[in-house]
């Protein structure tokens, strides 16, 4: 009996990179934005608010021209920059039946599942499933809303047949048991907050292939993988990423960081996703491969 498993470790971090340009500065010292006014103050806090005012500032506004753009008055130049994520993956221990799903609601077993979980919702789980994850809003009887859906540009229709729901939690994307004749997937998730003007980019590297002490699973070639052939990578949700192509075929990992999601403005709560996948053939040697998987956001500047 043949027996070979798949174990993904994500990893995810925060790393901003940005350029500052100032109006006064000095060795100690550094003024973002200066004013000719009267009165006011940098920073007013209490416990439940915070408030940046000034006194005077006349002809605030902003103007433009072709090589030039004027944002006039002090608080103009104030903006806290803010950026986060979250990297979620598949339990697959979690799994359960979808029978039906209208909207934002999917009716299935609920135990186990609260308020605020990550699921994720597949049609026809292997090969050509299709996905959506969104974030529970309320519990009912037999069913979960979520927030909102996000899916890889098709929505799945869910009746029953190979349809399932996972919770998205921890740091291990279990891919199962490898089987010549299917494909094994796992969902990771990734949500981000950017109070970026300019957006940001989510990058994933690979600390090495998924392997099993000297064997490997070959990465992905040609575009998609294969049932019966030897082959492992993945695919974003997100349908417009540079210099990748996680957005149009199934990718393999590389030890360099590569783009997986890209957005051109500030957003909160946005999330994505990648679906892994793996297939072995015949030849694979058995063992339990993994490897590690290290998600890292920054702002587009």
């Amino acid at each position: 009996m043949r027996l070979l498993t798949g174990v993904v470790s994500i990893v995810g971090t925060l790393f901003i990179i940005g350029t500052t340009y100032a109006a006064m500065d000095s060795a100690s010292y550094l003024i973002d934005w200066d004013t000719v006014g009267n009165g006011g103050s940098d920073l007013g806090v209490s416990a439940s608010y915070q408030l940046r005012d000034t006194i005077g500032n006349a002809a605030i506004g902003n103007a433009t021209s072709g090589s030039y753009d004027l944002r006039a008055g002090y608080r103009q130049g104030v903006f806290d920059q803010l950026v986060s994520l979250s990297v979620l993956a598949q339990d697959r221990s979690t799994s359960r039946s979808a029978t039906a799903l209208a909207g934002t609601t999917v009716t299935c077993a609920t135990a186990g599942i609260v308020e605020d979980d990550y699921i994720a919702v597949i049609q026809n789980e292997g090969e050509s499933q299709v996905s959506a994850i969104g974030k529970v809003a309320s519990v009912g009887v037999g069913t979960l809303t979520v927030d909102a859906w996000t899916n890889g540009g098709v929505a799945p229709v869910i009746d029953g047949a190979n349809d399932r729901v996972y919770v998205l939690s921890g740091s291990t994307a279990d891919l199962g048991e490898l089987d010549p004749a299917e494909i094994s997937t796992s969902i990771v998730a990734i949500e981000v907050d950017a109070d970026l003007s300019t957006g940001y980019v989510v990058q994933v590297l690979q600390d090495e292939p998924l392997t099993s002490g000297a064997n490997t699973i070959s990465p992905v070639g040609g575009g998609a993988v294969s049932v019966g052939a030897e082959e492992y990578g993945a695919r974003s949700s997100d349908s417009d990423v540079d210099d990748s192509t996680f957005d149009s075929e199934d990718t393999a990992f590389l030890t360099t960081y590569q783009p997986t999601v890209e957005k051109a403005n500030a957003t909160f709560h946005d999330r994505s996703f990648l679906t892994l996948k793996a297939s072995i053939d015949g030849s694979t040697e058995d063992g339990s491969y993994s490897h590690v998987l290290s998600f890292i956001v920054s702002g587009r500047f």
